[in-house]
């Protein structure tokens, strides 16, 4: 079997969660403290002495190599040795996650890009190099803990370089990293769309009830909202002939948006009333008394003033009954109300748990189920993403926002 020598002075790796030593690989640490090299372009300009220095913000990518050695038991445990580390180190894909025991506070990110040539020793021991390119940021371990921040505090960034932490929010509203800013919009979950598309005729009550089931329920949790957007209802009197009617006027508003009413021609009346968006929670029955308009019409027979009122009842669970209330003419008029119904999109997903906001890459997304639900389009960021500068950084946000955790990234080169 493999064996690596124990003792301080014997060190190993781990690359993307595996030691080295599970290999009998131990290594020493003669290029583990190099820098990367920093973009700087070097411009001649005519008439200027020197050259001006374009620093392009950014270092390039390093290339970490770790003299090595292996030991083993007899020859075919050695043998094995090898092709198991040389597979190991070969079948991982992209940047992974490399640390080692000379820097035991930080990690960086790589992948293994040369071969690899052994010098055997009595075939039962071997040296060799391992090459890895590597990005040129050392990650701190002690960036890699969320921490619980309340608005108002500050978080010191204890580097000299700009990290680009991860959020962790639960709410909505404004945050305030230093000078900086970022908006995360109410999310919707469970939306319920608005449409006019029903219509009653010679109705006549005082109170006609329509009960409007909500259909996409299963996307909902208790204490998400249900959203009913801004809709017009729409009443028409008709009269049955010029001579009977005489003339109509909008009395009084209250409590919506708007109100227009129209004549047609000699026999016709109609009111059209916007009502604002209203919100409900999911689990908690509430009423909504959305809309009171009067109008008064002169006729043959007389002066009525006419009253139209629309009310949302929500029973907590899968129902809202809108109440249409309004006095009525005789049987020989007509009255047509308009309303709308509410329909369930099935096609929203149910945005449950925290919103991850990554400021390393300007992308926001939640869980469902297990998977990653993208929305960016309800996070809004500046055009240069907010970083945790070198120092205190102040935090703030609403406090329509209940839960704020940072992930801050410290990293050094």
């Amino acid at each position: 079997m493999a064996v690596a020598p124990t003792g301080n002075i014997f060190k190993a790796l781990e690359f993307d969660g595996e030691s080295s030593k599970q290999y009998g690989v131990y290594i020493t640490g003669e290029a583990v403290y190099n820098a990367p090299e920093r973009q700087v372009e070097m411009i001649a300009i005519p008439g200027r002495n020197g050259a001006y220095a374009l620093d392009k913000g950014r270092f390039e990518n390093i290339e970490v190599t770790y003299p090595a050695g292996i030991f083993a038991d007899n020859e075919l445990d050695f043998a094995e040795a090898i092709s198991d580390f040389r597979n190991f180190l070969c079948s991982k894909k992209g940047y992974v996650r490399l640390t080692d025991d000379y820097n035991p506070t930080e990690y960086r990110m790589a992948i293994y890009k040369s071969g690899l040539e052994v010098t055997p020793a009595q075939l039962r021991a071997g040296e060799f190099e391992i090459t890895f390119e590597c990005k040129p940021q050392r990650w701190l371990l002690s960036g890699e803990t969320a921490m619980s921040v309340t608005s108002g505090d500050e978080i010191n960034n204890p580097t000299l370089f700009d990290s680009s932490p991860l959020l962790e929010v639960e709410g909505y509203g404004d945050i305030g990293i230093g000078s900086q800013s970022i908006t995360l919009d109410n999310i919707t979950l469970g939306e319920i769309t608005l449409n006019s598309g029903r219509t009653i005729t010679n109705v006549w009550s005082q109170d006609y009830v329509v009960p409007l089931t909500l259909s996409n329920l299963q996307s909902l949790n208790i204490g998400d909202d249900i959203i009913v957007p801004a809709s017009t209802y729409t009443r028409n009197d008709q009269y049955p002939d010029d001579s009977a009617f005489l003339s109509a006027t909008l009395t009084s508003m209250d409590n919506m948006d708007s109100a227009t009413l129209s004549i047609t021609g000699k026999t016709s009346v109609t009111l059209n009333c916007t009502l604002s968006q209203t919100t409900f929670v999911y689990g908690t029955a509430s009423t909504a008394s959305l809309m009171k308009a009067t109008w008064t019409v002169t006729y043959s027979g007389g002066t009525r003033s006419v009253g139209c009122q629309v009310q949302y009842d929500y029973d907590g669970n899968d129902t809202i009954d809108v109440h249409i209330l309004y006095a009525y003419y005789s049987s020989n008029k007509s009255i047509k109300v308009t309303i709308p119904y509410i329909a369930g999109d099935s096609t929203l997903p149910a945005l449950t748990g925290s919103v991850y906001i990554d400021l390393d890459i300007g992308e926001a997304w939640t869980e469902n189920s297990g998977d990653v639900v993208p929305i960016n389009n309800a996070v809004i960021l500046p055009a240069i993403l907010p970083t945790l500068n070198p120092g205190a950084n102040e935090i703030t946000y609403d406090n329509t926002i209940t839960s704020f955790k940072i992930t801050p990234r410290w990293w050094k080169v």
